[in-house]
């Protein structure tokens, strides 16, 4: 009879988890300074300390229907089918927070705002999902 090694079921999901981690922090357009993912929370301050700031743009990149339904307060709305559209009319020096519902549409805006050379773009991580289930506030719908 031969002895197999077994490793326990916790072991598997903690290296599970740390791999799915170090693959997503991977990315270095969404990481390089002044562009990077940020959590719900950290938009909200940054949210805050910016809404006088001219220069500062809230951008929700879902379609017009999901935005109608709920938004955070103060974003614009800009389909991220549509964002190449738009890119010219936004200010490459602003300072952008995008989000979409979960952060695959927001992840795409953020790898083309930064080709496009946009100095600062923060997306929120896990969108107005992860924003609405911090209990952070919500305007329309």
């Amino acid at each position: 009879m031969v002895d197999t090694f077994r490793i326990p079921p916790l072991l598997l999901a903690v290296l599970g988890i740390t791999l799915a981690c170090a693959c997503l922090g991977s990315d270095p357009d969404r990481e390089k300074p002044g562009s990077k993912v940020i959590h719900p929370a950290e938009a909200a301050i940054m949210i805050e300390d910016m809404e006088n700031d001219p220069g500062f743009v809230i951008i929700d990149v879902r379609t017009a229907d999901e935005f109608a339904g709920g938004h955070i307060p103060g974003a614009i709305n800009i389909d991220a089918a549509t964002i190449l559209e738009h890119l010219k009319s936004l200010n490459p020096d602003g300072t952008y927070v995008i989000y979409c519902r979960r952060g695959t549409r927001s992840a795409g805006v953020h790898k083309l705002m930064n080709e496009a050379g946009f100095r600062e773009v923060y997306e929120i991580e896990g969108g107005i999902s992860a924003w609405q289930a911090a209990r952070l506030p919500v305007a329309g719908g």
